[in-house]
């Protein structure tokens, strides 16, 4: 990530309309994460929290909720969210590779492929670490992000997919978005482009940005380099077992014993 990344966040997060209103299908993970909150809360740590989608559902309970984000767009957007939740709510602009708020937490999560933005082995122990800087020794550390699709990841690099559709959240008008990628196995690096556009303006803007596809193997590795056990490994936000036909990976660890 860029100096500038750091500070800002990337560009597809600096518009938090748009970043709410391309995700507006988003729906799936809510009821998972009202579960987890009732289940390991009550304080709760949610790294790159966004505008604050999952952060109210946790609030249903009767959690205390801090939200991580880089973004200042999306930082704005969630306190306006989250306003009325007052003293529960306390949202803090930082970067998760290097995250010091000197107290633990008894649930902290990552969702949404959120983790996917830590491109490089060193950014995700990092993070890691800094996770594990908040945990006591009940702390349920968890990371939800989809398991990558070698059809998605080695697409002809110049063929357009279409992705999504939204409506524009000042006109109305359905925007259009298309993606192209290109991946690069050595790294494990997907660059991507997307390209918006609607009827009347073709490609008004042009996004581009990278994730970094983690395989089974190279999280369960990871996590445990970064002294985690894996207590759950699931596969759906029903809470099933993870098995080759698993579209997600969610895992539930907390540090290891020595």
């Amino acid at each position: 990530m860029s100096d500038d990344s750091r500070a800002t966040g990337l560009p597809i997060y600096q518009d938090a309309a748009r970043y709410d209103a391309e995700h507006w299908w988003k729906v799936d993970d809510l009821a998972f994460w009202e579960t987890m909150a009732r289940k390991f809360g009550p304080r709760t740590l949610e790294l790159a929290s966004g505008t604050g989608r999952l952060a109210e559902p946790v609030l249903k309970t009767n959690a205390t909720y801090t939200g991580v984000e880089i973004s200042a767009s999306l930082l704005k957007r969630a306190r306006g969210k989250l306003a009325t939740y007052r003293q529960r709510v306390r949202l803090v602009q930082g970067d998760i590779r290097n995250l010091h708020l000197n107290e633990t937490f008894d649930l902290i999560f990552i969702g949404f492929n959120s983790f996917l933005h830590l491109l490089t082995d060193e950014d995700a122990l990092a993070a890691l670490d800094c996770v594990r800087e908040h945990c006591h020794p009940d702390t349920r550390f968890m990371i939800d992000i989809f398991v990558p699709d070698p059809i998605f990841l080695y697409r002809p690099p110049d063929q357009r997919v279409p992705t999504k559709i939204y409506p524009d959240p000042e006109t109305g008008a359905a925007v259009k978005v298309e993606e192209t990628n290109s991946y690069d196995p050595e790294t494990e690096l997907n660059h991507l482009t997307w390209y918006y556009s609607t009827d009347e303006a073709r490609d008004f803007l042009i996004l581009d940005f990278t994730l970094r596809m983690y395989f089974p193997d190279t999280m369960d590795r990871l996590l445990h380099d970064a002294g985690f056990s894996v207590i759950n490994k699931w596969g759906d936000y029903q809470c099933r077992s993870f098995n080759e036909n698993s579209e997600l990976q969610i895992y539930v660890t907390q540090v290891a014993v020595n």
